[in-house]
């Protein structure tokens, strides 16, 4: 009981001065210090493509249809054309792509 007490008055205490008790900043978090890797948007395989943030297996697969029908993509902002693509998502895309 006691100990259930200290817990209840330390939490009391940490909340009230606007603390956590588990407080990382981004520049400590080990997530901040990853490096975004580019893929080929003529060359990556749908599974690659999975790899990308918010694109699954049927997204994917749109895209490499996309580009078989079409032929390769001259710029990654032509990825917007491809359906399940808009501007929040491509922006989101932009980074991790090339067609170099």
């Amino acid at each position: 009981m006691k100990h259930y007490l200290f817990l209840l008055a330390l939490m009391f205490v940490v909340g009230s001065a606007g603390l956590t008790p588990a407080t990382v900043t981004a520049a400590e978090s080990p997530a901040a210090k990853v490096s975004i890797v580019t893929i080929h948007l003529n060359q990556a395989t749908a599974e690659q493509l999975q790899t990308l943030p918010g694109v699954g297996p049927a997204l994917s697969e749109r895209i490499v249809l996309y580009r078989d029908e079409h032929g390769p993509f001259t710029s990654v902002d032509q990825l917007a054309e491809v359906n399940g693509i808009g501007q929040a998502k491509l922006a989101m895309l932009r980074d991790q792509l090339t067609v170099d």
